[in-house]
């Protein structure tokens, strides 16, 4: 049995049915939302106007739209003009309604906790005495709403981070349409105070006791500053006072840290490697996990995402000869695996976050050292004879694309729709390709 008293067989075929609904949604999403160059814009496009073959313009009955099956019965080609129909539709539907059934498991559990048994025993993303506690007689904070809110709440996240995996590895670019909404949810979804996993702020008393202990060149006694850092409580007293505000505090500081970390290394890793590291699409895409699951988990997934990412690169290098790899696909990557790989994360997680202000200081020492070493990546790969990118090879503006240009074809979804630079004699000098491509489309100069 589950939470509410139903059969399992039911729930989870629900929650199947309802995601492969939503993934239905998530297709137009990917397919729509890329063609408009504001936010407004992007999501009055999502509903005007109704869905229809991109080939034909024929509108598509609502029996068609049915996630899957709708698909299967056309035999994947349109109604009217017989065109074939993507298999990524009826793909992303089906996984999208396994998601969410595996994501249910992992964080609402199958069972109900009996009597006074701790959360954690129905949910495997529950951390222990860190989480939001449940309140008795209360029915928005009990320990079953705790678990479904959540739930909830995370899905938004992973929902979002589907279709901007799903745009960024077919345009490489991520829109504004989608994750600036998403932190908007984030940042409205934390005041409940109840969907955070552990608090913006803790400190292991055992570890802070060893460190400060074992500080260099520290005799007789500690200074007072020292001392109240070794004695303060594991979370601090206006956490539960404040519920909502601290919510809101563990989305604020997500969204600060998160985003923060990726900017910091599109500054850097452009300055030093010469060559665009990380697009300001994931920038915001990074801001918006942070605003969902706060700066630690962030900070985690940040370092976790590049392991995924390297597995790939290599083998698109070897096949394609390719360098350019879309990062938003394994930072989503990168949020599914600690969200369903938290149980077994979190040990190591919290004796590295329980250092308290130490952790901090050892978190700026890191980052002081990444400049340096791109700068002996850089030497490294000079030294194995691979060049660096040409500087504007990615921005020409080639005759084939002028004469499509004037020829009012469209190679892709995006050709000719930036404004050349106020400079450029005529329209195309600058394509807005490579490292333009996406900064002039964020800007608006469509």
């Amino acid at each position: 049995m589950v939470p509410g008293g139903l059969p399992i067989w039911f729930v989870l075929v629900s929650v199947f049915i309802l995601g492969s609904i939503i993934g239905s949604f998530l297709n137009v999403c990917v397919h729509r939302l890329p063609d408009h160059d504001t936010i407004s814009g992007g999501w009055k496009g999502l509903f005007h106007p109704p869905s229809r073959c991109p080939r034909c313009f024929h509108a598509i009955r609502l029996i068609d739209n049915i996630p899957v099956l709708g698909w299967l019965k056309l035999r994947g080609r349109c109604r009217k003009c017989s065109k074939p129909i993507s298999v990524r539709y009826p793909l992303v539907e089906f996984f999208n309604g396994l998601l969410w059934v595996v994501m249910y498991v992992v964080e609402v559990g199958t069972f109900r906790p009996d009597g006074g048994a701790p959360l954690h025993a129905a949910s495997w993303l529950y951390a222990l005495d860190l989480s939001p506690s449940p309140t008795p007689g209360s029915a928005w904070t009990s320990a079953e709403a705790i678990l479904h809110l959540r739930y909830l709440y995370h899905m938004i996240l992973l929902e979002m981070l589907v279709v901007a995996s799903l745009i960024d590895f077919d345009l490489r670019v991520i829109p504004d349409s989608v994750t600036v909404p998403a932190m908007a949810v984030g940042l409205i979804g934390s005041t409940l105070g109840c969907v955070h996993i552990f608090p913006v702020w803790f400190q292991d008393p055992g570890s802070i006791h060893t460190i400060c202990d074992n500080l260099p060149g520290r005799s007789g006694q500690i200074p007072d500053w020292l001392a109240s850092i070794r004695d303060a409580p594991r979370i601090p007293a206006w956490i539960d006072d404040w519920p909502r505000l601290h919510g809101l505090s563990v989305s604020l500081a997500g969204l600060v840290v998160g985003g923060g970390v990726v900017w910091l290394v599109r500054i850097s890793g452009g300055r030093v490697l010469k060559q665009e590291a990380m697009g300001f699409g994931d920038v915001t895409l990074m801001a918006a996990i942070g605003s969902f699951l706060g700066w630690q988990q962030a900070l985690t997934i940040f370092f976790i995402a590049p392991l995924f990412g390297v597995v790939f690169a290599l083998a698109n290098w070897f096949l394609h000869r390719e360098r350019e790899l879309p990062y938003g696909p394994f930072l989503a990557i990168g949020t599914l695996f600690f969200l369903y790989a938290f149980k077994h994360l979190w040990p190591n997680l919290e004796a590295t976050f329980g250092w308290g202000p130490f952790f901090v200081v050892m978190l700026f020492a890191g980052g002081a050292m990444f400049i340096p070493l791109l700068s002996l990546a850089r030497l490294a790969r000079r030294l194995l004879g691979i060049p660096d990118p040409p500087a504007t090879d990615s921005l020409l503006w080639r005759t084939a694309d002028q004469l499509h240009y004037c020829a009012g074809e469209q190679v892709d979804r995006f050709q000719g729709r930036w404004r050349p630079d106020r400079k450029a004699e005529w329209p195309g000098e600058d394509a807005g390709r490579g490292q333009r491509h996406e900064s002039d489309w964020r800007q608006g100069n469509g």
